[in-house]
């Protein structure tokens, strides 16, 4: 009765927030529960807010010359979830395909181990759009994960792409999709904690004491 109540609580506070759409680029744009700080570092610009039940991010970094291709895209992404899991010292647990209007991407579930103070539970979405490499995540504590799943569905149901604005491929293969998967996998990760870790302090608070109430 007790874990009934704290999560109907959750639900209401969930829906009751006010979400509001980021234009993240001109042709993607994302709901966050509170308004994100947005930062540019290493070419890449990082969009993050939190709230009692997590942490939600958003990285866009251009790929320039480095073209993906659709037919590089598999061995692009593996590359990503290698990086991510390398820097971490992460377990994954799941991954699947989803697809927005037709761009296909993946997404993962995984455990990070590097670092105890931060949310260790998180799911990932990484996609290619214009040769933009996109992803959003949500993190938060493995004992939140049932009380968590409203705000990460909401949050990743909430992106939107511009159908007009999608620019079809070229198809020039690169002969490096995995290698250029994998760093870019590592340093977003780097990024991202380091980026928790010196400005994410109330974060970890707000966090911490909520896993803290739900372990009593």
């Amino acid at each position: 009765m007790k874990y009934l109540i704290t999560l109907l609580l959750i639900t209401n506070l969930s829906f009751s927030q006010e979400w509001s759409k980021t234009e993240l680029t001109d042709f993607v744009s994302i709901e966050f529960p509170i308004s994100p700080e947005k930062t540019n570092q290493n070419g890449s610009i990082y969009y993050s807010t939190s709230d009692d039940i997590g942490a939600y991010m958003v990285t866009i970094k251009d790929l320039g010359n480095q073209k993906i291709t659709v037919s590089g895209l598999p061995e692009f992404y593996q590359g990503v979830i290698s990086g991510a899991l390398k820097a971490v010292n992460g377990e994954l647990l799941e991954k699947k395909v989803f697809q927005l209007n037709g761009i296909k991407g993946i997404e993962i579930a995984y455990l990070a181990n590097s670092n105890p103070q931060l949310p260790n539970l998180r799911y990932k979405r990484i996609l290619v759009v214009n040769n933009n490499f996109v992803s959003y995540e949500f993190w938060t504590f493995k004992e939140n994960e049932q009380l968590a799943t409203i705000n990460k569905d909401k949050f990743f149901n909430s992106i939107s792409i511009s159908a007009d604005k999608v620019i079809e491929p070229k198809e020039k293969e690169t002969n490096f999709a995995y290698e250029i998967g994998f760093m870019l996998g590592k340093i977003i990760s780097y990024l991202l904690i380091i980026g928790l870790i010196i400005g994410g302090i109330l974060l970890i608070r707000k966090l911490t004491g909520k896993k803290n109430k739900n372990v009593g």
